[in-house]
């Protein structure tokens, strides 16, 4: 499990090298629309746990998080607890089509990552086609929301409230110093494809300002408490389009610089390590540098 784990943090590693801006784009449809990272976590407290399910280690949406929350605490009439498995079931039936378009990407920043730039029709095209995706997705997303929002009634969506208010702040709480520990990926990367000290620095500094660019497309505790104090009363709907279009305000924006940003990051690459990165991100940085098959091509 640990080395599962291991081989699919390496590479997603590997495909942000590669994809950048189109992989970061497609990311953002999780962000515009998802409750804070599942990762983030700290010790649990009572309400937040009632959020917990086998599915925790799986990405989860906003969604999901308060279907799970009303299934835990708003005494669901058998009405009720049908029509949200009917929207559960609705978002569970378009995973097929968001594999198979991440595929397609993955494909695309191949493609890209080979040629050395994104000065292309076919980038400009794979661009465009994220963002339709991510504003389809984020569409269907606060549609569901506001569907969930009108089934509960108002002592219900308040004893959602609290549930979700706990899992904000369980999820942006201040985290052991142990559990702040994560592997270096970055310079196991560096490694493996024999970067320059002038490369890492380069590619360092460039990481720093995506991150910092990643913080506003993320929903803040602040953000989100806002929307939960809307879903309690009437104005969510409101609120919540306000959010939506504010964030892909901010996606439109960076999406407008992704041939120039692509290019920047894959001049710093040789043209040997650009081969070597377009590989690993079709086969796998285990299969390409150890000859490993991936365990679910074993089974």
């Amino acid at each position: 499990m640990k080395s599962q784990a291991n081989r699919t943090r390496m590479q997603r590693l590997i495909a942000g090298v590669g994809t950048l801006t189109l992989v970061g784009a497609a990311a953002c449809a999780s962000t515009v629309d998802k409750s804070p990272p599942e990762e983030e976590g700290t010790a649990q407290q009572p309400a937040a746990q009632e959020l917990k399910s086998p599915r925790a280690r799986h990405h989860r949406s906003s969604v999901s998080v308060i279907i799970d929350a009303a299934r835990a605490k708003a005494n669901l009439s058998a009405e009720q607890a049908q029509r949200l498995a009917v929207i559960e079931t609705e978002l569970t039936e378009d995973r097929a089509g968001r594999r198979a378009f991440g595929e397609k990407m993955r494909k695309s920043a191949v493609a890209v990552v080979r040629a050395g730039t994104a000065d292309s029709d076919d980038f400009d095209k794979t661009v465009a086609e994220a963002v339709e995706a991510i504003e389809e997705r984020t569409q269907k997303s606060s549609d569901a929301l506001e569907e969930v929002h009108g089934i509960l009634d108002a002592d219900q969506r308040a004893a959602v409230a609290v549930v979700l208010r706990a899992h904000i702040d369980e999820k942006f709480g201040v985290k052991p110093e142990q559990e702040r520990r994560k592997p270096d990926n970055f310079k196991r990367a560096a490694g493996r494809l024999m970067l320059s000290t002038f490369q890492i620095d380069k590619l360092k500094a460039m990481k720093k300002e995506l991150l910092g660019e990643k913080q506003e497309l993320r929903p803040s505790r602040e953000e989100l408490h806002k929307l939960v104090d809307a879903f309690e009363g009437d104005d969510f709907r409101k609120e919540l389009n306000q959010f939506r279009m504010k964030k892909l305000a901010i996606l439109h924006a960076k999406v407008a610089k992704a041939g120039e940003r692509t290019d920047t990051v894959l001049q710093v690459f040789t043209p040997e390590q650009r081969e070597l990165i377009a590989d690993m991100i079709l086969e796998g940085p285990r299969k390409v540098l150890l000859g490993d098959t991936p365990a679910e091509a074993q089974e």
